[in-house]
């Protein structure tokens, strides 16, 4: 048990020294599957199965249940999203064109760490604690690039610390779990102001007179996860999960950069105490979401493992900034749309240290062409998936797990905030996800 504790211990510095990377989505919207290194070589198909692997608490608390024995885990998966947009025709409200760039490759590079650890507290029952990060985004842009209006740096992280149980309700047949999700979310967003085109009605021109908005927020709010694991016979299993809302108000601080001129005109007209540094506060919705698999063990070499998830985005509406000034509320429209992912992946026993994995997965896009902002240009996908897992000793693993997902090109075509101007073209992107899982048995 010192020896779980010292390991456990050492991995928690290491998670504190990272946890506040930026991340960025490699699921549909802004959430993170990402949590095990197990789970990406097989596309993340057996989650909702898994009682070998002590990330499926994030997956399914009810799979705990069935596990021979106490366990910790950690996994770090690298993210590198590539991000690029290609303008075709933006414009100001007066037609004539935006200024500036194409903005670089606005993609980053994240680092997710997880923490896992499971523990039977007497028989059939099993208690759990897991660190991750269920949610997150990353992109940033050139300052002057011609969405600069839009969006310039966006950074999102949702950190969750989740206490599970897990009961077998029917003796290696039926088990049934839970967690609390305790998330703490931290948000930065930022774009450059249009004075010149706000101000157009006192004789300015568009795009001559940009400042710069600096909005920082952080919450913690409180949500759920609920699931069961029946295994069908030793050989199939079938497991479903359900994840709640989860609703944060982000209560932070905004700063603007106002060029002196327009800071004139301002308070000529009576908007004073308009685009001042002030605190401010903006609701972020995080979706339920619902899912199932199954597992099928097929003779001594082969498993095969399928998964089918539905995310209700619907509830990520508009993103809407209260100032606590006299300016007017900022809301940035989104009408996202429920999304569903699909994943399948195999396993291959080589030998009783050495599994070989294999997955690809089909991921829904969120967002529709008029409301894609370059803050999240989100799109359907498809997953190709490799790892390989090696068993030192009976109580020793390591897990490895490469994943290469390729995005459909992406229309934007937003038009519903002219003091923005008409960003309209198209992103390309992808992502590669490297991903490294250490787990102790004891």
């Amino acid at each position: 048990m010192k020896k779980a504790a010292g390991f456990v211990f050492s991995v928690g510095i290491i998670i504190a020294l990272f946890i506040f990377n930026s991340s960025n989505a490699a699921a549909s919207g802004f959430a993170l599957v990402e949590q095990s290194g197990k789970g990406l070589g097989e596309a993340f198909a057996g989650g909702r199965t898994d009682t070998e692997d002590a990330s499926s608490l994030f997956y399914n608390p009810a799979a705990m249940a069935f596990m021979k024995k106490n366990s910790v885990g950690a996994s770090f998966s690298v993210i590198d999203v590539s991000l690029k947009f290609k303008d075709k025709g933006s414009h100001t409200v007066t037609g004539a064109p935006l200024t500036g760039g194409n903005g670089g490759d606005g993609g980053t590079l994240g680092l997710i760490p997880n923490l896992y650890f499971v523990h039977e507290l007497m028989d059939q029952i099993k208690v759990g604690l897991s660190i991750n990060a269920p949610f997150g985004l990353a992109t940033k842009y050139a300052e002057d690039w011609k969405g600069r209006y839009h969006g310039v740096e966006t950074d999102l992280m949702v950190i969750g610390i989740s206490p599970s149980v897990a009961v077998e309700v029917l003796p290696e047949l039926l088990s049934l779990g839970g967690s609390l999700n305790i998330e703490y979310a931290d948000a930065k967003l930022t774009n450059a102001i249009d004075f010149g085109t706000i101000l157009m009605a006192g004789g300015t021109t568009p795009q001559t007179m940009d400042g710069f908005a600096d909005l920082t927020g952080d919450d913690w709010a409180v949500g759920y996860t609920l699931g069961l694991l029946c295994t069908v016979t030793p050989d199939t299993r079938i497991g479903i999960s359900y994840r709640s809302k989860v609703d944060h108000e982000l209560s932070g601080d905004v700063d603007f950069d106002v060029p002196a001129t327009a800071r004139g005109m301002l308070n000529a007209i009576g908007m004073a105490d308009y685009f001042v540094d002030t605190h401010a506060t903006a609701k972020l919705k995080l979706p339920e979401s619902l899912s199932a698999g199954i597992y099928q063990r097929i003779g001594e070499s082969f498993a095969l493992m399928g998964d089918v998830s539905w995310t209700n985005w619907r509830r990520f509406r508009d993103l809407v900034v209260d100032f606590d000034s006299g300016q007017a509320d900022s809301a940035t429209e989104e009408y996202w749309e429920d999304s569903m992912a699909y994943r399948l992946g195999v396993n291959y026993f080589a030998s009783p240290q050495l599994t070989i994995r294999a997955g690809t997965a089909y991921d829904e896009g969120a967002v529709k062409t008029e409301y894609r902002t370059p803050r999240i240009p989100d799109n359907d996908r498809i997953w190709l998936t490799l790892g390989l897992g090696y068993a030192f000793t009976d109580d020793l693993r390591i897990d490895l797990g490469y994943a290469h997902i390729f995005i459909n090109d992406s229309n934007s075509r937003l038009t519903n905030e002219p003091a923005a101007g008409y960003l309209i073209g198209e992103y390309e992107s992808s992502i590669d996800i490297f991903s490294v899982e250490g787990s102790l048995f004891f």
